[in-house]
This record gives C-alpha cells, structure tokens and sequence, in this order.
C-alpha cells in the first residue's frame, strides 16, 4: 500500500526543488564567473610578456626567460653580499661610474686589461 503525501510533505517538496534550483542556479554563475576571472588572468599575463619582451628588446620565449633569470640572480647575488637596490642603480648608472674617472663595462670585450 502506498502511502499518499501530506500537504506539509508537498510544501517541504517544493521549498527544497525551489532551493535546489537556486544552488544551482548560483553554481553556474561561480562557473562564469570564474571562467571570466580567468580569463582576465590569461590576458593580464600576456600584457605582462609583451611589457617584459620590450623591456628585452624584443625577446621571447626561452631568451626572455633566460635574460630574467640571469639578471634577477645577478641581482640576488649583489643583494647577498650586502648591496641595496640604490647602490646596485648606482653601480649601474652612468653617472656614479664617472666618479670612478672611466665608465664602467659589463661586456666581454673590454681590453684594459691587456694593456
């Protein structure tokens, strides 16, 4: 014998298909939402790259990650033994160098060495 439902048991019923439909409802819009916020990520990351990829004269992919990577790890190096980031722009700028009477050269074929 099946049991016929109450009019509080119907009510129950529909309160929690109306609340369910709501989570749902809820859920989807988390989804897009997220989905959005994603792809404001991916479009923030490119905008990143191509600022970095002009900063590196135009490098990409493994080149640019290697010019970063370099630099940062030459910097992380110079900051270990002590140096601020002001004295490391110092070190860099073309002015502190000539208070040493030459300007400095990071290149590979600097001769005054040879001399």
């Amino acid at each position: 014998m099946r049991m016929r439902k109450t009019t509080a048991e119907t009510v129950k019923g529909d309160v929690l298909a109306e609340n369910q439909a709501k989570i749902d409802s809820y859920e989807k819009s988390i989804r897009a939402a997220l989905e959005r916020k994603r792809k404001v990520i991916i479009e923030s990351k490119l905008y990143t790259y191509g600022q970095l990829s002009e900063l590196y004269s135009g490098a990409e992919g493994q080149e640019l990650l290697d010019a970063v990577t370099t630099e940062h790890a030459l910097i992380q190096k110079l900051t270990d033994s002590g140096m601020t980031y002001e004295q490391i722009g110092e070190l860099a700028d073309d002015s502190s160098a000539s208070k040493y009477g030459k300007q400095m050269s990071f290149s590979e074929s600097n001769h005054s060495y040879s001399e």
